[in-house]
């Protein structure tokens, strides 16, 4: 009897041991992450990406001044980019993307190597560089033909650059900065 007693209260003080261990780290990252999402919505505040879509065209505005614009690439009728407000809260570079849809379909693409990422909405919605296409702007978003890669269609609801855009959003957007996307 007395050895039962003696397994269980070791077992309980190695669960409580592990609990401890694993719980410090998140009580320190904590007040951290509080610290660093304060910073970063202060150095957000007054920033503003806008995108039409009915222009295929993003402006970037600074304390209500346009700072930078340029032509986009957004997404096609069968998987457009939503509309609405949103924030930046990830920023990856590089990175690559994977298809979340299955080999075969009309839909999927193959790993594929993104310079400037920025996420504004769940779900894998970026405003990022394409290599893959040379011509952005109205009418990019349904089929149109590029002079380099041919018949393209739009993005997979994306907001697509060319390399030079996406690198100065990229240095220009902290974290926190608002992205207004509209019809």
């Amino acid at each position: 009897m007395q050895k039962v007693t003696r397994k269980r209260y070791l077992a309980r003080l190695s669960a409580l041991f592990l609990a401890i261990f694993l719980l410090i780290p998140c009580l320190f990252q904590g007040n951290a992450s509080a610290s660093t999402a304060h910073s970063h919505s202060s150095q957000a505040a007054g920033k503003v990406i806008v995108v039409s879509l009915s222009h295929q065209w993003l402006y970037a505005y600074a304390a209500g001044s346009k700072v930078f614009n340029t032509a986009v690439m957004t997404g096609r009728p069968e998987l457009g980019t939503p509309t609405g407000t949103y924030h930046i809260f990830a920023k990856l570079s590089p990175t690559t993307f994977y298809s979340p849809f299955p080999r075969g379909s009309v839909e999927w693409y193959p790993p594929t190597h993104i310079t400037y990422a920025l996420e504004w909405k769940e779900g894998g919605f970026f405003l990022h560089d394409s290599w893959w296409h040379s011509v952005y702007g109205p009418g990019t978003s349904r089929w149109h033909y590029d002079p380099i890669d041919g018949w393209q269609s739009g993005s997979h609801g994306c907001i697509a650059m060319p390399l030079s855009a996406a690198a100065w959003l990229y240095n220009w957007a902290p974290i926190g900065t608002t992205v207004q996307i509209s019809a």
